[in-house]
């Protein structure tokens, strides 16, 4: 089984998918590690080449990653991944490309755009990154409701990450490929 985890930067997709992974016996990838070792640190590449550059450059090394991956994996994908400003072209593309590979599954710590924006901004902010409060507040902002349509599976919790990932297997269990295009 193919296994996508999408959702905003701050969420836990990359801890928790690591113990998914473990739990059902499944590669690991996260996308935002596989670009930093394979091309640039994300910051420094946004620096010198811009957003767009970037977003363009890390779609061409998911689709190569897609190509080489083993059969059953787990992959957490970068917070913009399905919703880059002024990229519909690209990102409705990526979302085209996991509904027909795989099962999506988004992390938000909570349905509620006030609580999840207080919990991921905190996060971001002590991630070390370099940053700022406003920025975050607005991207999160933007993109919770975009966010909060997509995926097969939902988890909308901000409880330790082994307890996250133990949601996802049992949702995992039950899902049926047939419902996703109903």
């Amino acid at each position: 089984m193919k296994v996508f985890i999408i959702g905003p930067g701050g969420t836990g997709k990359s801890t928790t998918g690591t113990i998914l992974a473990q739990k059902i016996n499944h590669s690991f990838i996260d996308l935002d590690r596989e670009f930093c070792d394979k091309i640039q640190n994300i910051s420094v590449f946004v620096k010198d080449q811009g957003y767009y550059q970037y977003c363009h450059q890390n779609s061409k090394l998911f689709y190569s990653i897609l190509d080489k991956a083993p059969k059953n994996f787990v992959l957490t994908l970068s917070s913009g991944f399905l919703v880059h400003e002024g990229l519909n072209s690209l990102t409705e593309k990526h979302k085209n490309t996991l509904k027909n590979n795989g099962v999506t599954i988004l992390l938000l710590p909570s349905s509620s755009l006030e609580k999840g924006r207080k919990i991921v901004v905190a996060r971001q902010l002590l991630r070390g990154f370099g940053l700022h409060e406003k920025p975050e507040i607005e991207k999160y902002t933007n993109r919770f409701h975009i966010y909060k349509e997509l995926g097969d599976i939902k988890i909308f919790s901000h409880q330790k990450s082994e307890k996250i990932a133990q949601k996802m297997k049992q949702k995992l269990l039950l899902f049926q490929p047939s419902k996703k295009n109903t």
